[in-house]
């Protein structure tokens, strides 16, 4: 998949969306969908100084926008859940990370 695609899967936006909710119970500031496209045009604009080719960019922006879904299941060890869930998810399953 590429980084459009999951920017448009429901099944991703959910996991950013629950993992929001949970962080705003516990009074952490925005983990929206805007800070996940942020942090992944961010990470590719350092990329794209590096010189790294476009493949990696790519690769980049898309754990830059799943990085925190973790969340949606515990802000203790999110890193962990996060990479359980691309794992198991159907628009991520094949990604090697």
């Amino acid at each position: 998949m590429t980084y459009s695609e999951i920017r448009k899967n429901e099944e991703v936006l959910t996991f950013i969306k629950k993992g929001n909710a949970n962080l705003g119970a516990m009074g952490f500031t925005d983990h929206s969908e805007a800070h996940s496209g942020l942090v992944a045009e961010r990470a590719a604009e350092i990329l794209k100084k590096f010189g790294y080719p476009e493949k990696d960019i790519e690769l980049m922006k898309i754990v830059g926008f799943m990085h925190d879904i973790g969340n949606a299941v515990n802000r203790s060890h999110h890193a962990e859940y996060g990479l359980s869930l691309i794992h198991i998810s159907e628009p991520t399953r094949h990604l090697r990370i």
